[in-house]
């Protein structure tokens, strides 16, 4: 069990660097009522007790490591899990304590799943400064949603997002799942339909995958269930871009998209690989170059900070450094439409991507499948479905 000296180097001594402590802060709520079958996320079924010793523990490791905060923070995310399970009481004291951390126009998300949204939720959200929140939404179709083991149905998606707006949440975005054994075409199209039709400002399109250690993992390895062809992966990931795009949203990240100016601020810090820092069993962090991960274990995490004194949770420390940082600034800006911003990256590496790794960006410039401007290093349209095989040989590069 870490104590508060062993967990120091993860802040810098240098006040003046800007990637010396985090300007968005993500919170992982690890329960939910019933774990979707292909969910790799850590999190376990909800229980009053334990629920009551978390929320004292994330606010406990919150002034553990408020030096790790730029006040006023740009952006808070609340995931999971499923955040709203918590119920009003817990999200209010959560939130009485950290809003306060953040700036007055700052991005306040939360996660919800439809079937726990309700109007006393809804209000204790918006009393305690939540201005986005992304419904869970997966399918609009009530036979896929059963084979995810979704605990909604279509119907509650509406519903949910009336809910919200009744309260004065503008903000709604919507996560979608492709891809799901059994899913035709026409169902994906009424999906992306059915979702345009409740104008989010925001759409979140997810391959289903088939992770290790979950029900679905099983079921594939069994024989039970088989993965969707990749031609008919391409073409509805193809058709997402056209029904949104027709819509007026922006595909701004290879798995999203967003009506102008509502992009997930959050998320870009994720993505231009800047500081952030997560409290909660299971959550990540990424402080003066290093990348910190609470272990997924909400009992240990309640009883490293509800010792006397507290102490830091159990995690694993990983300090990126050269070529290695490198590179995954590289693999999660590549994953925006718009690419990396050369001079950014230089002025921060003291090299050009195309001298930090030459080979890779050699060959897929000259296959057309990255575009070089003057200013920016981006992928071809064609190339963002297979953005994969880009990004392991920058990794290969690295290594």
């Amino acid at each position: 069990m870490n104590s508060r000296k062993e967990n120091r180097p993860l802040v810098s001594d240098v006040s003046s660097d800007p990637l010396a402590s985090a300007g968005a802060l993500y919170v992982h709520v690890p329960f939910c009522r019933a774990k979707c079958r292909y969910c790799d996320f850590y999190s376990r079924l909800a229980d009053e007790e334990i629920m009551d010793a978390y929320v004292r523990a994330v606010l406990t490791e919150r002034e553990l490591r408020e030096d790790q905060i730029a006040t006023p923070l740009r952006s808070v995310y609340f995931g999971g899990g499923t955040p709203t399970v918590l119920g009003p009481a817990r999200l209010g004291r959560l939130l009485r304590q950290i809003r306060p951390l953040a700036a007055a126009e700052a991005e306040i998300s939360v996660e919800a799943n439809p079937g726990t949204v309700n109007q006393a939720v809804a209000a204790t959200l918006v009393e305690g400064g939540v201005n986005r929140v992304t419904l869970g939404a997966q399918s609009f179709d009530d036979g896929e949603l059963a084979f995810l083991g979704r605990i909604h149905r279509a119907g509650e998606v509406e519903r949910a997002a009336e809910v919200f707006r009744a309260a004065g949440v503008d903000n709604l975005a919507l996560d979608l799942i492709y891809a799901v054994p059994g899913q035709s075409l026409a169902s994906w199209r009424r999906s992306l339909d059915a979702a345009v039709a409740l104008q989010p400002r925001h759409v979140s399109c997810y391959a289903l995958s088939f992770e290790d250690d979950t029900p679905l993992g099983d079921d594939l390895r069994a024989g039970r269930v088989k993965e969707t062809a990749d031609e008919t992966q391409r073409r509805m990931f193809d058709l997402a871009q056209e029904r949104l795009g027709a819509a007026g949203f922006e595909h701004y990240e290879i798995s999203n998209f967003a009506q102008p100016d509502r992009r997930c601020e959050h998320n870009m810090v994720y993505w231009r690989n800047q500081p952030y820092l997560g409290l909660g069993p299971g959550a990540c962090s990424y402080v003066a170059g290093w990348r910190r991960c609470n272990a997924p274990d909400v009992e240990a995490y309640v009883r490293s900070l509800h010792a006397e004194p507290p102490e830091f949770p159990p995690s694993h420390q990983e300090h990126l450094t050269g070529p290695k940082a490198m590179a995954e600034t590289l693999m999660l800006a590549l994953r925006l439409t718009e690419g990396v911003d050369i001079c950014s990256f230089a002025q921060r590496f003291g090299l050009s991507p195309t001298e930090a790794f030459p080979g890779t960006f050699r060959r897929y410039i000259d296959q057309g499948a990255v575009i070089a401007t003057a200013t920016h290093l981006h992928l071809h349209r064609e190339a963002l479905f297979t953005a994969n095989c880009i990004l392991a040989d920058l990794l290969a590069e690295c290594e």
